[in-house]
């Protein structure tokens, strides 16, 4: 059985007009679900995060700078990117608390997997500032929750929007029980996620990161994700999986520079499911970005399809110039790469 958390009450985190993170974004993914008569899916409610969940990985001070704002009934821009809306507060805390939840079930055997519809989205969220659309790290604080009271040993975290997820890295940069794998666009906004960036102290060589020059299609990703991602994990076994999934590396996306496909996303999910099928380790999907509604609507359907257990046709991995690159630098800590 699939979980999936989608709501209307998620388009009200209100970002005023011609904002690309619209609450649109939920509309279109919503009519996925909406019927409730797939068998495969059980529909979960929102659920609100208590505070000591989102103290996990964001401040008191910053958590209550937030419910000031949102509480003050103005718009607000958190910062050139990010706005507070009356709403945003309470909005934000059940984008994390439903994923919270979503994984709590997934860990308890009371689903196979999940999907969290939800906005705002969460990786670029810093532990005491909102940043590029988010506001509470939502990947991040499950994966605390998941470590702390829900008895996983180990999470992996795997970011697959075109952004690189500098909140997220940040949150586990020096720890070893979270490894932190992204693909982005590089050099992109936030311009971190270098391949240097590789953890500090105990998590040194726990963040892979994996930066692409844009213009890069399905064979390519296939390839980052088949001969890095699959021994990483097979390596690393994790007890969780949790996924940060954006949709903006969509070639139809207005805002990135790759060729992906639906299909593309779909391949990846299916690479994603089939090393944790091989460990033995549940996966969680968090929607990130994706901003042209008809691409994003197109690949999450395409994704559910995977998670259902449709099989999608192979795309053959190719190699493109500084892919051997990558894969030297993390294999001083990862042999097998």
């Amino acid at each position: 059985m699939i979980g999936i958390v989608s709501d209307p009450v998620f388009m009200n985190h209100d970002t005023g007009g011609y904002h690309p993170e619209s609450p649109s974004r939920i509309q279109y993914l919503h009519t996925l679900f909406a019927s409730g008569e797939d068998p495969l899916i059980r529909i979960i409610d929102p659920v609100l995060a208590p505070v000591e969940d989102v103290m996990l990985n964001h401040g008191r001070s910053y958590i209550d700078m937030i419910s000031r704002t949102s509480g003050s009934g103005r718009m607000a821009d958190l910062d050139p990117d990010t706005v507070c809306s009356p709403d945003s507060y309470h909005i934000a805390m059940l984008a994390a608390g439903s994923l919270v939840e979503l994984v709590r079930m997934v860990l308890k055997g009371e689903l196979e997997t999940g999907f969290a519809c939800l906005r705002p989205p969460g990786h670029h969220a810093r532990k005491d500032e909102a940043m590029g659309f988010c506001i509470f790290n939502n990947v991040a604080i499950a994966a605390r929750k998941a470590i702390g009271s829900f008895g996983v040993g180990k999470v992996a975290i795997i970011d697959f929007d075109i952004h690189h997820g500098n909140g997220t890295q940040e949150s586990f940069y020096a720890d070893s029980d979270v490894l932190y794998f992204s693909t982005h666009q590089h050099p992109f906004y936030p311009g971190t996620g270098s391949v240097s960036e590789n953890g500090t102290g105990e998590g040194l060589g726990y963040t892979v990161n994996c930066p692409l020059r844009g213009g890069l299609n399905d064979s390519h990703y296939m390839a980052v994700y088949r001969h890095i991602l699959v021994p990483l994990i097979e390596t690393f076994e994790p007890g969780l999986i949790l996924v940060s999934a954006g949709f903006d590396a969509h070639a139809m996306d207005p805002i990135g520079g790759m060729q992906l496909s639906s299909q593309g996303f779909a391949a990846i999910t299916q690479v994603i499911q089939e090393v944790s099928s091989e460990v033995g380790a549940p996966t969680v999907y968090a929607l990130e970005g994706g901003y042209n509604l008809n691409a994003l609507k197109d690949s999450v359907s395409r994704m559910m399809g995977v998670l259902k257990g449709v099989a999608v046709p192979a795309i053959q991995p190719e190699a493109f110039p500084g892919l051997e690159a990558i894969m030297g630098a993390h294999a001083r800590m990862w042999p097998l790469l």
